[in-house]
């Protein structure tokens, strides 16, 4: 499967293996013949300039650096010359020092489409440099053939067959394109020489694109970059784009070469996975929502909003066991509202449901932030009351009771009552019992008159 990875990962990809690169680079048959046929021996120090031209041909490769800074190309093709290799035997060496990059790529599952015509390209700006860099150099060999030069006419000619090309002057104006240009845009090559290019200006692309384009160019560096283009019908096309300045031979920019790869599917294709991952990601939230009402619908009493029985349960065994491990005090009281059928039938039950909304309200607001909360059942309550002793929940208890009395309840005519029961926890107890006990002190307050808090006698 192809693994798609960013210029990071590609960059140390490749420096982990280097050393694989040039091994199989320099086993190759090919560089073996030409080493052989031109007697090229590979002494310490040849092989130091053919380790050094591999780590350069990799730098260009992995965007860390551009053609022109290469500096040690020139003595490298000054040893090629040195022993009379021809341009051809040169091309065969960057071809075959390509392949094997492209190799090692392949064989750990990188090599994308898009990142061969990458290497391809940035192999292109290498051999055209190292084409006008060479034969400066032999020039003055006797020994130069011009076969070489029309090998490099059938390189570029094969570039041409292959990739979206355009040469412009150095003010920007179309001085060719080829067939394939004239394809995607739907220009004729009429209609594009002579012209300024940005006839096939997108008016989507940002100005500093290409503000930053041509710093880097005018620069004497090479540029690449995604670019969106229009069609003279208007409609879109993306390339990703590289722009390669030719100098002469006193280092001043002729014109500036275009090499384009159309990977306008290949970005549309990117679009739409972003949009089924945002959808994706939408659906997920909406999930997430739903799971956690559904759970908080689970813990809690829907009258209240306060945990319901199943949920006291679990905290209430838990806590039994934290106060034990901990040898810390636990008390639980029980409450209920005095009276409260006599609510319903005077007032109706919506009366009574809004009743005890509004009583859940005023004791949440008066009890301790650790202290747990239940609805047990009809108009029955439980408080949980952690590191609390006896006298603690009955001073609690008792405020409440004495609150609760005092306030003015909606839709109900005559003063509200509690009555609390309380019980502390011992080693023997468990959940069942310690409420027992609570409970039948809850009983001892409705026996004694309701309004009132006892406290379980044994």
């Amino acid at each position: 499967m192809i693994k798609i990875i960013n210029s990071e990962e590609f960059s140390y990809f490749l420096r982990v293996n280097r050393n694989d690169i040039i091994k199989r680079w320099m086993s190759k048959n090919e560089v073996q013949n030409v080493l052989h046929r031109h007697s090229l021996p590979i002494v310490d120090k040849n092989t130091h300039l053919f380790y050094e031209f591999c780590d350069c041909f990799i730098s260009v490769i992995e965007w860390r650096a551009t053609v022109s800074e290469c500096q040690i190309k020139i003595e490298f093709l000054q040893l090629l010359n040195n022993y009379n290799v021809t341009t051809a035997d040169l091309f065969s060496l960057i071809t075959k020092l390509k392949n094997a990059i492209e190799e090692i790529i392949f064989e750990n599952g990188n090599l994308s489409f898009s990142l061969q015509s990458e290497i391809d390209s940035l192999t292109l700006q290498m051999a055209n440099d190292l084409a006008i860099n060479f034969e400066i150099i032999t020039s003055n060999n006797q020994n130069y053939k011009s076969e070489n030069s029309n090998l490099l006419a059938e390189y570029k000619k094969a570039v041409d067959l292959s990739n979206i090309v355009s040469k412009t002057n150095p003010k920007g104006v179309i001085t060719y394109v080829n067939d394939k240009f004239c394809e995607i845009s739907g220009y004729s090559r009429d209609e594009l020489v002579g012209k300024p290019h940005n006839i096939i200006r997108h008016p989507d692309m940002p100005r500093e694109a290409f503000k930053d384009l041509w710093d880097t160019i005018k620069a004497k560096k090479s540029w690449n970059g995604v670019v969106t283009n229009m069609k003279k019908n208007g409609s879109q096309y993306i390339v990703d784009t590289t722009v390669i300045p030719i100098l002469d031979v006193d280092g001043d920019v002729v014109e500036y070469i275009a090499i384009r790869h159309d990977i306008t599917e290949l970005e549309e294709t990117k679009q739409q996975l972003k949009n089924i991952n945002k959808a994706m990601k939408h659906k997920v939230d909406e999930l997430y929502s739903m799971t956690n009402t559904l759970e908080q619908k689970a813990y809690k009493d829907n009258l209240t909003g306060i945990n319901n029985r199943e949920n006291f349960e679990e905290i209430f065994g838990l806590e039994i066991g934290n106060a034990n491990l901990n040898n810390q005090p636990l008390s639980l009281i029980i409450f209920d509202v005095d009276n409260f059928k006599l609510v319903n039938d005077t007032y109706g039950h919506q009366a009574g449901d809004i009743l005890l909304k509004d009583l859940v309200s005023l004791i949440e607001n008066n009890i301790k932030n650790g202290d747990i909360f239940a609805r047990w059942g009809g108009e029955e309550f439980v408080i949980l009351t952690p590191s609390t002793e006896l006298n603690g929940a009955y001073n609690l208890a008792e405020n409440l009771r004495k609150l609760v009395q005092s306030y003015v309840f909606r839709y109900v005519e005559n003063n509200l009552t509690l009555s609390f029961g309380i019980a502390q926890l011992t080693k023997e107890d468990t959940k069942k019992t310690l409420f027992e006990k609570a409970d039948t002190a809850l009983y001892e307050a409705k026996k004694n008159g309701r309004n009132r808090t006892e406290i379980y006698q044994a």
